[in-house]
C-alpha cells in the first residue's frame, strides 16, 4: 500500500529542487516522510522520500525536466544520494538492512534506474550519461558491491 501511494504522488506532484530528509529520532521508529516543491509545475519534477527507522539519511538534487526520484529506508543507518539532470528520468532506491549506501547519477534523456538493497553494509554506485540508459540492480545480501557505469 505504502509503494502504491508513493507512485501515485510522485505521477501528480511537480516537485523540482532539492530534497534532503534525515531521521535522527532516538525514540521508536516512525515514517519520514520528505517532499519538497518549489512552484514550477512546468518543470514537473518529483522527489519523494520515505523512512522507517533510525539515522537513514537521503538526498535529492534535480535540475531539469519531467525528473523523477523515489527514496523508501527502513532500517538503520542507510544513505541514498540521487543526482539528476536532464529530461525524462526516472530513479527508484528502496533500502531495507542496515548500513547500505546507494550512489545514482543520471545525465541526459530518458534514462531508468532501479536499485533495491536488503541486508547489511551493500553499496550500488550507477553514473547515467546519454540517452535511454536502464539499470537494475538488485542486492540481496551484504558487504555487496556494485559499479554501473552508461554512456
Amino acid at each position: 500500500m505504502k509503494n502504491k501511494l508513493l507512485f501515485t504522488m510522485l505521477t501528480i506532484l511537480g516537485v523540482p529542487g532539492l530534497a534532503h530528509a534525515s531521521h535522527f529520532d532516538l525514540a521508536a521508529s516512525e515514517y519520514n516522510f520528505a517532499v519538497n516543491e518549489i512552484s514550477k509545475g512546468s518543470l514537473n519534477q518529483a522527489a519523494i522520500i520515505g523512512q522507517t527507522g533510525r539515522n537513514n539519511d537521503a538526498w535529492v538534487r534535480q535540475d531539469g525536466n519531467k525528473l523523477q526520484a523515489v527514496i523508501s529506508q527502513t532500517g538503520v543507518a542507510n544513505r541514498a544520494k540521487v543526482d539528476q539532470s536532464g529530461y525524462y528520468n526516472l530513479a527508484y532506491v528502496s533500502q531495507q538492512g542496515y548500513g547500505n549506501e546507494v550512489n545514482l547519477k543520471q545525465e541526459g534523456y530518458d534514462n531508468s534506474a532501479l536499485v533495491i538493497q536488503k541486508g547489511t553494509a551493500n553499496r550500488a554506485d550507477i553514473i547515467q550519461s546519454g540517452t535511454q540508459k536502464s539499470a537494475v540492480v538488485v542486492q540481496k545480501q551484504s558487504q555487496m558491491a556494485v559499479r554501473v557505469i552508461q554512456r
